[in-house]
């Protein structure tokens, strides 16, 4: 496996985006979004699609923390729950 390679699965790990925070080559903003993709919280509840940024939509629903990438995703979401 080329050695690029590498260094991009890192970003998905705790250790990988330690190491590149430590060489300033991510902010926290950075490293908290990869965190949230490693755990599966950064796609849009409704569409599924990746969350690039900080500009989504985030809600309590039942007890649980949602987010979605817009509020038409978040409106259609609690429409068809009804």
């Amino acid at each position: 496996m080329n050695a690029r390679l590498d260094e991009e699965k890192d970003v998905y790990t705790e250790e990988g985006r330690e190491e590149l925070k430590e060489e300033d080559a991510i902010d926290e903003l950075e490293e908290g979004f990869l965190e949230g993709y490693e755990n599966d919280l950064a796609e849009c509840s409704y569409c599924h699609q990746v969350l690039v940024d900080e500009d989504f939509v985030e809600s309590e629903i039942d007890g649980k923390i949602m987010r979605f990438c817009c509020n038409a995703c978040y409106e259609e979401y609690i429409k068809k729950r009804k």
